[in-house]
């Protein structure tokens, strides 16, 4: 863990404030669910992902859409790609999403960009598709197919593969 050298104190109801530093730098936004861990002598606060509850059968999925279609596959959050398989898996995961990206996914818009998007920093040439994962009216993340191989750049039949798996993903979080 990293030390920050804030000290806060617990309020009478057991409450306590989260710096305004610490909540810009990891995004945290009022209202955003916060799950709590216990580590021997230590209290952990984690933004809380619904993504995250599909675990295995995200990555699997990922797996099947990249043997499908020959492209890397990956499950984001709002924020962070989750889950990953393919050529570029080790660049996207844990990757940080663009802020545009992120609102246009909050917007629930779909993103076909068979020309170059810059999803990631290191990867500003990279083709991809993009489709919003909704559950119960909320957005919980994205799936997405991404490539740098200037051979193969994703279309609408792509783009109507990642809205089944969209609608098929977000059904398993309801």
């Amino acid at each position: 863990m990293k030390a920050t050298g804030i000290v806060r104190r617990i309020d009478e109801l057991g409450r306590i404030v989260i710096p305004k530093e610490i909540r810009r730098v990891l995004r945290i936004r009022e209202g955003d669910p916060i799950e709590i861990f216990t580590d021997t002598d230590a209290i952990v606060l984690k933004k809380y992902a619904r993504i995250r509850e599909l675990g295995d059968y995200a990555e699997t999925y990922c797996q099947a859409l990249t043997g499908a279609l020959g492209y890397s596959a990956a499950v984001t959050d709002t924020e962070t790609v989750m889950f990953a398989s393919g050529a570029l898996k080790k660049a996207l995961l844990r990757s940080a999403l663009p802020e545009a990206y992120v609102e246009r996914m909050r917007q629930k818009q779909t993103v076909l960009a068979p020309e170059g998007y810059a999803l990631i920093a290191d990867l500003c040439a990279v083709r991809i598709a993009a489709v919003p994962i909704v559950s119960a009216g909320d957005v919980l993340g994205s799936i997405l197919i991404a490539t740098d191989d200037a051979r193969l750049k994703p279309g609408e039949t792509e783009l109507a593969i990642l809205k089944t798996a969209a609608l098929y993903l977000g059904k398993q979080l309801e």
